[in-house]
């Protein structure tokens, strides 16, 4: 009876650790989360950088993913002293097996593949609809 315990125990390890070393959907991680991949989208995000460029305090982008499957963008930049705001709404969903974000904002599509998608940061690839490749990355707020 001891030695059934034993290899029990073995047997549940074995398939919880085969289990989380197979969890890693994208590139750069996580390996796991105990949120979903809707509940990690769905917040408030500030677009810290696009490829090499870092958005700072002349010009920011922020996006709203709400559960629904609905996005708001809002762009916002300052110019000589005038400041200049604007907000786009639209929908988004997940692509492909949830590995790419399909975002529409007033009837544009463009789908993302996602690299990194934490609570804390998701970094969105853009190679798939434009020529440059940028990697978009977030930060939440």
């Amino acid at each position: 009876m001891k030695n059934l315990k034993k290899l029990t125990y073995l047997t549940l390890a074995g398939a919880t650790t085969l289990g989380v070393t197979s969890c890693g959907k994208y590139e750069d991680g996580p390996s796991i989360s105990l949120l979903s991949k809707k509940a990690r989208v769905a917040g408030d995000w500030e677009v810290k950088s696009i490829g090499t460029q870092v958005l700072g305090t002349n010009y920011s982008v922020n996006m709203s993913f709400e559960k629904s499957g609905s996005v708001q963008l809002t762009s916002t930049y300052s110019y000589y002293g005038s400041n200049q705001s604007y907000t786009y709404a639209g929908t988004w969903d997940f692509a492909l097996d949830k590995e790419q974000l399909l975002i529409n904002i007033d009837g544009s599509a463009q789908l993302y593949e996602i690299k990194r998608l934490t609570n804390n940061e998701m970094w969105l690839d853009d190679d798939i609809t434009a020529l440059d490749g940028d990697i978009w990355k977030l930060e939440s707020k």
